[in-house]
């Protein structure tokens, strides 16, 4: 692997890092430091489970280090959990571990989130105690586990939302020796972590069971890539911090590097995919919990989402059938702007078809340039392996109509590569005013990736509600525009829920939608503002609006009718909080669709 992308030399002084003894620092590290570990084990079948590990109080303090070659882990497990069948293994003398040369693998990860430092470790299970039901003590170089369950066909809906969700996920791999090289190189598993944005893994909407994980920047030594490579397997593992959820996957895997992987993911060229073939998805199963009321901090090295060919539509990079030429802007606020594009499509080009509350992937290099290569930028990490690739939710609507032109609302991201310098050309034209047309000359010309999202309206008599925060109102905006060009065909009832700190701004980018949706769609708006002073104006018979001078409290989702089909935009944490109220009022997971960003 290091071969392929070109990082022999850039490794070939490091590996004397890599020792068979764990240094002291890694010994207090692992003893003081962490409250869970993940581990990779490998069941009877022979394939990797990424397992967590951790005690009875979700703290710190269950793993202790006698000498620098071992580890004893008080750990405290739960039904579904896969180490559970290799701890009891390990109990009973009659299936000793120690007998079966590849189940007795192990590998650990110590990674302290708050400073990014990840200790590896890899051995052999030595032995195991039950010191209560679900309580063992394991003394180990490292653990081991297993447990699954085959799936049929595609991965269950709350399997892949959560997959979809995650911004974590610890690997659990194996290294197969050749015969000629066992003794100078013996099998050994190994166990690391892969992090993004929420959303960077993908989950492929076709079968439903293959996952793709990016490879990003890191130490270039590619052991976990390595280890894929000799034994085309991987045990994935993603937990969920705030609920405490765990979901376990293990299946074939394969490294795709250059133009295989671009086949598959827009604009990434080394990936890897795995083909479920087994998962344990265990609810309320981990002690550790993120504080309430303490943000995620995102690391700021994390690069944008990539999606998947298939997800985007995208027939391949070069194909660019269609070009967004940016043809005016109008400035709604200091930060905030409809940019308005019109489509240039190649003779023979197909359709360019949105669905309202769909987004579009614009691909900005050949307008900005691109990035010069750095390995670590501290003054503005953003930059790092920065593709000008940007993708934003529509906010004008086409229904099924080939789009000739889209509206898109953009909010200047602080430092932002392509925000950045969109409304530093904005700020050019001086004579700027809020609510002015603005013509960009020369014009600004983007390529179009793709159209993605399957956070959309169809068709159908509506029975919805729709919760956005802040610059999360762009879908509905949409979806609000595609009402009022329906006329008398649409029908039903909308309750919308806005949280924002501009609800003049927010006003006045739906009244032109308001006035025109026919009377057989009922629309009730709640605003949550801290805004005292603004005109909302006239409504016609069919619309409402409240205003709550305050943020949205749990006990507001107590008086929605039950039916809706809900769908909720807007930043993390705001849409974390929405949907927990909603659950706990009885709305179930299958009514509920998100659309987030970053």
């Amino acid at each position: 692997m290091q071969r392929k992308l070109g990082y022999t030399n850039a490794v070939k002084d490091a590996w004397p890092t890599i020792r068979n003894i764990m240094p002291e620092q890694h010994r207090v590290f692992h003893t003081s430091k962490l409250p869970f570990i993940p581990i990779t084990t490998v069941d009877e079948d022979g394939r990797p489970w990424a397992a967590i590990v951790a005690g009875p109080t979700g703290e710190p303090g269950f793993v202790h280090s006698p000498d620098s070659q071992n580890l004893s882990i008080h750990a405290h497990l739960w039904d579904g959990d896969p180490l559970l069948d290799t701890v009891n293994a390990g109990v009973d003398p009659s299936s000793a571990l120690s007998t079966i040369a590849q189940r007795s693998l192990a590998a650990g990860l110590g990674i302290e989130f708050s400073t990014r430092r990840r200790n590896k470790f890899a051995g052999t299970i030595q032995r195991v105690e039950c010191q209560s039901s679900l309580d063992y003590k394991l003394h180990l170089r490292v653990t081991q586990t297993t447990g699954h369950w085959e799936p049929q066909g595609r991965l269950p809906e709350e399997v892949v939302a959560f997959i979809r969700q995650a911004d974590t996920v610890f690997v659990g791999s194996i290294y197969k020796s050749s015969p000629s090289d066992l003794h100078k190189f013996p099998p050994h598993v190994g166990m690391n972590a892969r992090s993004g944005l929420p959303g960077f893994i993908r989950v492929s909407p076709s079968d439903g069971r293959t996952v793709v994980v990016p490879d990003y920047s890191g130490n270039r030594f590619m052991s976990t890539l390595g280890n894929i490579e000799t034994s085309g397997v991987v045990g994935l593992t993603i937990v969920s911090f705030t609920t405490g959820d765990i979901l376990y996957l293990t299946g074939t895997a394969k490294n795709l590097v250059g133009p295989l992987a671009l086949e598959i993911m827009t604009r990434h060229a080394a990936i890897t995919t795995v083909n479920v073939t087994g998962f344990v998805f265990v609810r309320d199963a981990l002690p550790v919990r993120q504080q309430d009321g303490t943000p995620v901090e995102r690391s700021p090295y994390s690069p944008k989402i990539k999606y998947l060919v298939e997800e985007t539509g995208a027939k391949g990079l070069d194909s660019k059938e269609h070009k967004a030429k940016l043809r005016e802007v109008v400035q709604v606020s200091s930060d905030l702007a409809v940019f308005k594009f019109q489509v240039i499509s190649k003779p023979g080009a197909g359709d360019l078809r949105i669905r309202p509350g769909q987004a579009i992937v614009l691909d900005f290099m050949n307008w900005i340039g691109p990035p010069q290569y750095q390995h670590m930028k501290d003054t503005a990490p953003s930059s790092i392996n920065d593709d000008r690739v940007r993708t934003w939710t529509v906010s004008s609507a086409h229904e099924e109509r080939n789009a000739t032109g889209f509206e898109l609302i953009m909010r200047e991201m602080k430092g932002g590569a392509v925000t950045g310098a969109l409304f530093d050309r904005l700020r050019k034209y001086r004579s700027t005013r809020l609510g002015q047309r603005i013509v960009f000359d020369p014009p600004v010309v983007a390529d179009i990736v793709g159209v993605t999202g399957d956070f959309f309206m169809d068709n159908d008599k509506l029975d919805a509600l729709w919760v956005a925060g802040g610059i999360g109102i762009t879908p509905f905006l949409a979806m609000l525009r595609a009402l009022a060009e329906r006329g008398s065909a649409a029908e039903g009832d909308v309750m919308l829920v806005l949280a924002t700190r501009e609800p003049s701004v927010m006003l006045y980018m739906m009244r032109p939608s308001l006035e025109r949706i026919a009377s057989t769609v009922r629309i009730n708006i709640t605003i949550f503002t801290h805004d005292s002073e603004f005109d909302y104006g006239n409504l016609k018979s069919n619309q409402n609006i409240c205003v709550h001078r305050d943020r949205v409290v749990p006990d507001f989702w107590r008086d929605i009718p039950r039916g809706k089909d809900v769908f909720i935009c807007g930043p993390s944490a705001f849409g974390d909080s929405v949907a927990d109220g909603l659950r706990a009022v009885g709305f179930s997971p299958s009514q509920i669709h998100r659309e987030g960003f970053y």
